[in-house]
């Protein structure tokens, strides 16, 4: 098996054809370590990395079909099943998806679950580690809402005279739900609003806030604006907005949630790191990279893993003809 490994990821070469994976790409970590194993046994567990497609999946109660996404019998919705697919195809863990069915399951509303399928279709938003999903607000420079509703009762959170509702980071926000229109086809009516980036943005008038939403909140998702955006009784202020989060899901403090393959080559790096630094301490100027390998006796990287590492921490080597590989440490 033939393969290119650079600056950007990984070129293998499987049946002639060049098959590329970008170092963000989850199957990157699993690659490389494949190069740990014995030469004869590699194409073989890279092969079954490449090849375990979402399409495999059928474990902890859900199962992948020619004809949908299945959950302990019950086809997915469309939006759920993609959901789905993007989980398992990132190596996270199914039970995130778990709690945000059960979360779905005690919304008391069987229109305002299907409405929120199709909020979720737009653009898939990440859920989080308790169940629920991120959304964006666009509020005033002091976070106030745009607009208020004097009739609109407000159980949690503060307000103004006129309506407005304060959306500092970390503030709870809950109205009594039968104050929330449940009409969709009523565009502009009463009840707390999160929607897309795209629709948040155009309605910022000076700051974009991240907001929580537990699915059993939605209430209605009204038709207007390509179904971006969302009627809610409740949400949480998490963040002020910073960059698009596009992780199929997030972790309390709203990180994305990455594969146990993907830390553990986070973790492989920062040892080799490690090491580096107190051979420069030593005052070192060159280390060979068969001594990094030795370093994690009694395992054994291979070179290309160690390599790999090292341009990820901006290391250059160069071929030395009794020492082999040897990474420059500078000065």
């Amino acid at each position: 098996m033939n393969y290119i490994i650079n600056s950007n990821g990984i070129v293998l070469f499987l049946d002639n054809k060049p098959i590329k994976f970008e170092k963000s790409s989850r199957q990157y970590a699993q690659i490389v370590e494949k190069f740990d194993l014995p030469e004869n046994e590699q194409e073989k567990a890279i092969r079954e990395v490449i090849f375990n497609s979402p399409s495999s999946l059928d474990k902890n109660g859900f199962k992948a079909t020619d004809e949908g996404v299945f959950y302990k019998g019950e086809k997915l919705p469309t939006a759920l099943a993609e959901k789905v697919k993007s989980l398992h195809k990132e190596g996270l863990p199914l039970n995130l998806f778990e709690k945000f069915w059960q979360n779905i399951k005690e919304n008391p509303s069987c229109s305002s679950v299907n409405e929120l399928y199709e909020f979720l279709s737009y653009k898939e938003l990440p859920i989080t580690e308790d169940g629920c999903f991120l959304a964006y607000k666009g509020v005033d420079g002091s976070f106030w809402s745009v607009s208020g509703n004097k009739d609109t009762k407000v159980v949690k959170g503060k307000v103004d005279n006129s309506g407005r509702i304060y959306n500092g980071i970390g503030e709870r926000i809950e109205v009594v739900r039968r104050d929330v229109d449940d009409d969709r086809r009523n565009h502009c009516s009463h009840g707390l609003h999160v929607g897309s980036l795209d629709y948040a943005s155009s309605f910022s008038r000076g700051k974009l806030v991240v907001v929580k939403v537990n699915p059993k909140d939605v209430v209605s998702v009204p038709t207007d604006y390509s179904c971006q955006k969302c009627r809610v009784s409740a949400y949480e202020v998490v963040s002020e907005f910073g960059a698009e989060i596009k992780a199929p899901a997030v972790d309390e403090n709203n990180e994305p949630i990455i594969n146990t393959d993907s830390a553990a080559r986070d973790a492989f790096v920062d040892r080799v790191d490690n090491y580096l630094r107190k051979m420069s301490e030593k005052g070192y100027s060159e280390v060979c990279v068969r001594k990094i390998q030795n370093s994690f006796s009694p395992e054994y990287p291979s070179r290309n893993r160690v390599l790999d590492a090292l341009d990820d921490l901006g290391y250059f080597w160069h071929e030395d003809e009794h020492d082999g590989l040897v990474v420059e440490l500078g000065d």
